[in-house]
């Protein structure tokens, strides 16, 4: 672009002068002396900056629970699911409600008993995202790590296990339940978000629920509080956009380039093609297996002749043919040698002179035309020399 003005510049100085001024005229070899271009540029101040955009987001979670209790570990486990509505108010702080649950259980050591019920647990949960307090953290960045506490309530139903224990087995539960009941509890947990594009993640979550006395309708030690543990996997989903960009800004900066000295070249000589130098054609067909002119091929032949009468520096390349379904290679080179020949002969003698022709023997290598009794043929092309230098170019 800045060489497309500098031409521009350069054109207007030598042809557009200003009014008033003399008119100078240059010869080819001349200096002269071309004043700066005022040019005007963009240069960018401030580039574009990604800024945080407050959204909801969506979670669903799968995974396993555990109830601690007296029993072995693998015999208080069960299964657990959790979906999620948040809110992300800034890069590092967010909200969410969830609802947690499915069944759970536990085991009475003696007399031997286990027992299961189900529970559903919303709570409403603050979260913090700790790389979100950095001041150059990425926000596409693949882990993005999180805490969360908040509080809660179990709702409980479907005891009949341990109703059943205590009156077939004579368990002892002291503080069994019936029906259904409301259990508070505090939350704690953490977590990982892994990002997989701009509205999907992969989440892997851990999460400590602490549950009044009553939840497994057992009295604990000096009444202290059930515990509840989940495992989760699952995936988050972002709801509209998460981050934007803020437009680049530019200003425009107008700045004088300096001037150039310019040598005014020669013009070179336009080169021609060989289809700009091509003046006349004319094709002299020839019957199978003959290279004689036959009668009705000399009104072509006088065209041609007329035509390098009347144009004394133009010359005719003479080529050749034989059709290749007739004869052999070495008989067609031959044959398309003499037809070549044989026009060449006609013309000098109506007195073309011999440096104007230029013969060509093709054989049945090349095949002009598509009929075979077509490239029974001489090609009579007709050409001017090069208008510099008088030469002949075409030499094949």
């Amino acid at each position: 672009m800045k060489k497309r003005l500098k031409l521009l510049w350069i054109v207007a100085s030598l042809v557009l002068p200003l009014q008033g001024q003399e008119v100078v005229t240059v010869q080819a070899g001349d200096t002269i002396t071309i004043p700066g271009a005022v040019v005007e540029e963009q240069r960018l101040i401030a580039p574009e900056v990604p800024f945080f955009v407050p959204h909801w987001y969506l979670t669903l979670q799968g995974g396993g629970a555990y109830d601690l209790g007296e029993a072995d570990f693998s015999q208080l486990l069960s299964p657990s699911l959790q979906v999620a509505l948040g809110y992300q108010f800034s890069e590092w702080l967010s909200a969410r409600f969830a609802v947690s649950g499915l069944w759970a259980r536990n085991r009475y050591v003696y007399p031997e008993f286990k027992y299961e019920w189900k529970f559903i647990q919303p709570s409403l949960e603050l979260m913090l995202h700790p790389l979100g307090l950095l001041k150059n953290h990425d926000h596409n960045s693949f882990f993005n790590p999180y805490l969360f506490a908040g509080v809660g309530m179990a709702y409980s139903f479907g005891n009949d296990d341990a109703v059943d224990g205590s009156k077939i087995h004579g368990v002892r539960f002291r503080k069994l339940w019936t029906d259904s009941k409301l259990h508070p509890g505090l939350r704690l947990g953490i977590g990982s978000d892994f990002r997989l594009t701009d509205q999907l993640a992969l989440t892997v979550e851990a999460n400590a629920n602490m549950l009044s006395d009553h939840f497994n309708s057992k009295k604990g030690k000096n009444d202290n509080s059930d515990w509840h543990f989940n495992a989760l996997v699952g995936v988050r989903f972002t709801i509209g956009k998460s981050h934007g960009k803020t437009e680049p800004q530019y200003e425009r900066v107008t700045r004088m380039e300096e001037g150039m000295k310019v040598v005014v070249a020669k013009p070179e000589p336009a080169v021609q093609t060989e289809e700009q130098m091509l003046r006349f054609k004319v094709n002299i067909q020839f019957v199978i297996n003959r290279s004689d002119i036959r009668r009705n091929q000399l009104s072509k032949l006088n065209n041609l002749l007329r035509y390098l009468q009347q144009h004394p520096n133009a010359y005719v390349r003479l080529s050749g043919y034989a059709d290749r379904e007739t004869g052999n290679a070495q008989i067609n080179m031959r044959l398309s040698r003499e037809r070549s020949q044989a026009v060449s002969e006609w013309l000098q003698d109506q007195g073309i002179d011999e440096s104007r022709i230029r013969r060509y023997a093709k054989g049945d290598t090349v095949q002009p035309f598509d009929l075979p009794e077509e490239n029974r043929v001489t090609t009579c092309y007709v050409y001017n020399p090069d208008e510099e230098s008088g030469e002949w170019k075409l030499d094949n």
